[in-house]
């Protein structure tokens, strides 16, 4: 077998790698004798970093050909072929390289290439490389280092002026600008070198501090200000300033920020100045300085404060007042006014604190009334009116008043005059449903709300009272014979049997109170009692109350009077109906004269009839001697009470004189009702 074939197989595809040398020889299969066919052989050359390699073709004899296709030698720096050689020189002659070139990197490959056929013996090439140190300070077109740039053999180092320190990345210089701490209440900051071009590659950190309470201020000046940037005003070094959340920045270029000065609202500053590997620009210079730190002229909305100033700094005290109308609800309590401070953060104490409207709350109710917003709100300024939703009320007013109440700034409902007094809805008293022609001793039958004062006993005898308020009822002092009575009001009718009297009618009394002065069985002087109901009465068409007389209002002699009652009449010894009469006040004399001047007579006493038999009688007894009002001629009072007369009824007889019992009627209920802590109910009579 021929081992020729074995050689040939074994080159193709070869691939010779080194490790890193400074020198060496390559020749190509089979040198010096003729390479074989169909061969392709690598050869891997490198070099120790920091150098390049110097390669020479000492001898070449290889088949020629256009653009060296069929055999060849390749020189690959990379990816990129950067010889292709081929065709027949030597050397030896000369003395020096056929080929030779250097290279700046410290690797490459060779690779021989042979087609399948050669027309005569070509015997290949030989070559040699040595390791050659690279000036990469020099050698280079990049910029190997920011300032110093020192080479030596096999490599280079990076080195920085004074006051400089070489980055990390070993190439870039920086100046340790960083930490600067200002704590003077004013003064200046620049950048490093200024007005020098500054450093590439830097960060510089600066922090201004003030004492708390004060904030920094910070001028630029336009000729104090050039930091690089594009054409179009992008950053490429930039100042930014940092205040607690607040950022000013970044700024660049020619011209300093707009506007020139900037407040930050902050004790601290951060002045952080970035650069980066290029330019020639000298940087900045700024001014700075501590300025109490301003609080807002509102510590909080619908206030005025006091003292009033320009502005309000730093531990500044003033008073904070609501304005009218608005209060601050605090812990269920309420305040007009508070002191605040302006803090170190620009912020005022108990600036949490809010004036809000005075709120007076749903308006109490009163009896009988209703009362009405003017608005659906019950806040400050708003106004309601109280008002009596019937005809048997009237709205009883201070003079001058109509029943409008306004909220109040003290959080009050009050009415013109500021007063917190509320309306009353008083009954309204003497309606006259009366007609003429009638008689009780010989009288006529009342209708339904003809006096519907009128209040029925029944025990412990048969009587009358009247109805004067809504809880209180006049008779004469004789009727109670020192006993509990029983009484009806809204009545027109009297039921002698017990079972049939209505219920809802019944009134039950809550105290009695005498005249002081009575001696019952001695005489009628002062025949006169008050009697307070248990429960209100509600005022309808079959009771409201009597007016009392007006203070110096008296009948005259001769002068129309009505009387009313279940009493004795002709032909029975009570009425089923209720009946009343039209009599005459009289003078005393015909009273004496029908009493044939017997009895105990005094000046508190009034005498009326008639001399048609027309009077009260047993059963009438403390009913009311009614007048018409001859201000109001609407409107019946009583001026006196049924008290006593003869034997026999059908012509005069005596009653109370109400008028001389006003003082003690107003005093004894006022002193009651003050006595009086709890609710009282309301009874309904009217069906």
């Amino acid at each position: 077998m021929d081992l020729s074939w074995f050689l040939i197989l074994a080159l193709l595809g070869c691939v010779h790698s080194s490790i890193p040398s400074m020198y060496g020889e390559i020749t190509s299969p089979n040198y010096p004798q003729g390479y074989p066919n169909n061969v392709e052989e690598t050869w891997e050359i490198s070099v120790p970093e920091g150098f390049g390699i110097h390669l020479y073709f000492i001898h070449l004899d290889i088949e020629p050909s256009e653009s060296c296709e069929y055999d060849y030698v390749q020189v690959i720096v990379g990816d990129i072929v950067e010889k292709k050689l081929c065709g027949h020189q030597s050397g030896r002659s000369q003395r020096r390289p056929v080929e030779e070139k250097f290279f700046h990197s410290s690797y490459l490959k060779l690779l021989f290439k042979s087609d399948f056929s050669n027309q005569q013996r070509y015997t290949g090439f030989a070559a040699y490389y040595i390791a050659v140190d690279i000036n990469e300070c020099k050698d280079t077109s990049e910029t190997l280092c920011s300032h110093f740039c020192n080479n030596y053999i096999g490599g280079y180092f990076c080195s920085c002026p004074p006051e400089y320190f070489l980055h990390p990345d070993n190439h870039t210089c920086g100046v340790n600008c960083s930490g600067g701490l200002f704590t003077d209440n004013k003064g200046t900051i620049r950048s490093p070198g200024f007005p020098s071009p500054y450093p590439e590659n830097t960060r510089c950190e600066y922090k201004v501090q003030m004492e708390h309470g004060f904030e920094v201020i910070i001028i630029f000046q336009g000729e104090d200000f050039d930091i690089e940037a594009d054409k179009d005003g992008n950053c490429y070094d930039s100042l930014t300033i940092k205040a607690g959340a607040r950022k000013f920045g970044p700024f660049c270029g020619k011209n300093s920020p707009n506007p020139p000065v900037i407040e930050t609202g902050s004790n601290e500053a951060d002045i952080i100045f970035q650069t980066d590997s290029g330019g020639e620009n000298r940087g900045w210079k700024v001014r700075y300085y501590g300025d109490a730190i301003q609080c807002p002229m509102q510590v909080i909305p619908n206030s005025v404060l006091d003292l009033q100033q320009e502005k309000y700094v730093f531990r500044d005290v003033v008073t904070v007042t609501c304005l009218e109308g608005y209060e601050i609800v605090k812990e269920k309590k309420t305040l007009k006014s508070f002191r605040s401070t302006c803090q170190g953060d620009g912020t005022w104490k108990n600036s949490h604190f809010q004036c809000q409207q005075v709120n007076c709350g749903e308006p109490d109710p009163i009896d009988n009334g209703i009362v009405t917003l003017n608005r659906s709100s019950t806040t400050y300024g708003s106004k309601i009116e109280y008002s009596c939703p019937t005809e048997y009320y009237t709205l009883t007013l201070p003079a001058g008043e109509d029943g409008t109440y306004r909220c109040s700034s003290d959080g009050y409902w009050v009415n013109k005059k500021g007063e917190k007094e509320l309306p009353t809805c008083t009954p309204v008293c003497g309606v006259d449903h009366s007609v003429d022609g009638a008689r009780i001793f010989g009288g006529a039958q009342a209708k339904l709300g003809q006096f519907p004062w009128l209040i029925q006993f029944t025990v412990p005898e048969l009587g009358g009272g009247s109805l004067i308020s809504d809880r209180w009822v006049l008779t004469a002092a004789h009727v109670l014979k020192n006993e509990f009575p029983e009484m009806y009001g809204g009545v027109m009718k009297l039921f002698p049997n017990v079972n049939s009297r209505p219920k809802q009618n019944k009134l039950q009394f809550k105290k009695i109170i005498v005249h002081p002065l009575y001696r019952g069985g001695e005489n009628y002087d002062n025949d006169i009692a008050l009697i307070q109901l248990s429960k209100k009465v509600k005022m309808d068409k079959c009771i409201s109350p009597i007016c009392l007389p007006r203070r110096g209002l008296a009948p005259v002699v001769n002068e129309v009077a009505l009387i009313a009652g279940w009493g004795r009449t002709k032909k029975r010894d009570y009425a089923i109906n209720l009946q009343f009469a039209k009599i005459f006040l009289s003078s005393m004399d015909k009273c004496k004269q029908a009493t044939a001047g017997g009895g105990y007579i005094t000046a508190n006493m009034l005498c009326a009839g008639s001399e048609d038999g027309r009077d009260s009688c047993q059963g009438d007894s403390g009913g009311p001697l009614m007048f018409k009002d001859p201000q109001d001629s609407s409107k019946i009072y009583m001026a006196g009470i049924v008290s006593w007369g003869p034997q026999e009824c059908g012509s005069y007889g005596f009653y109370t004189k109400v008028d001389n019992y006003l003082d003690w009627i107003e005093k004894t209920i006022a002193a009651t009702e003050r006595e009086e802590q709890e609710e009282v109910e309301t009874q309904v009579l009217c069906a």
